[in-house]
């Protein structure tokens, strides 16, 4: 019987550790979602493209009236990890339905990361809206990285126009302190509040 090299045996600790981890995430999101499927639907949030505001470490910054927002781009840090974050809105025209908006939407995604694989898709709800949730994976240099992005068409608050909105993150998966981020990416956007 040949035994492994050091290397060879770390290297497969690791791969199991990372296939548990995934496999608990998953476990853990089956578990939302039959949680939202019995749950009563969450209120309609409005949206009003000229409120905005950022908190950030404890700090509140009100964007002044008359200012919507757009692009909303940041890295955020967790455990040494980074963690991209970033919210798109733009108008929809009349007609436009949210599959085929989504479809656009991974039409852009392979135009920036040609070797862009769709991993899932999904129906679900951002702000009481229908949504739809797109898992997708891309290589980035060398590196490996998962995508998330969960995306909707909301009437704005003032009833003049609809808008895209899609809230997205990217992270490397084979971070191991990142292996519950995509559930605490769903419950943070699961408590957006108005």
């Amino acid at each position: 019987m040949v035994r492994a090299n050091i290397y060879d045996r770390l290297s497969q600790r690791r791969e199991a550790a990372e296939a548990a981890a995934r496999q608990q995430a998953e476990e853990a999101r089956r578990a939302t979602d039959c949680a939202m499927q019995s749950a009563p639907p969450p209120s309609v949030l409005p949206l009003n493209a000229e409120q905005n505001a950022l908190r950030i470490a404890g700090l509140n910054l009100q964007v002044p009236a008359g200012f919507a927002f757009r692009d909303i781009d940041t890295t955020l840090e967790f455990a040494g990890c980074h963690v991209q974050f970033s919210v798109r809105r733009r108008n929809a025209p009349e007609g436009l339905e949210l599959s085929d908006a989504v479809e656009l939407f991974t039409r852009k995604l392979r135009q920036r990361h040609t070797d862009m694989t769709v991993v899932r898709q999904a129906e679900t709800i951002l702000a009481g809206h229908s949504a739809i949730s797109l898992d997708y994976q891309f290589s980035a240099g060398q590196e490996r990285r998962h995508g998330r992005a969960v995306c909707t068409i909301i009437v704005s608050a003032d009833g003049n126009g609809r808008q895209w909105l899609n809230m997205a993150t990217v992270i490397d998966p084979d971070k191991l302190q990142l292996a519950n981020w995509l559930i605490e990416f769903d419950a943070m956007l699961a408590g957006m509040t108005a």
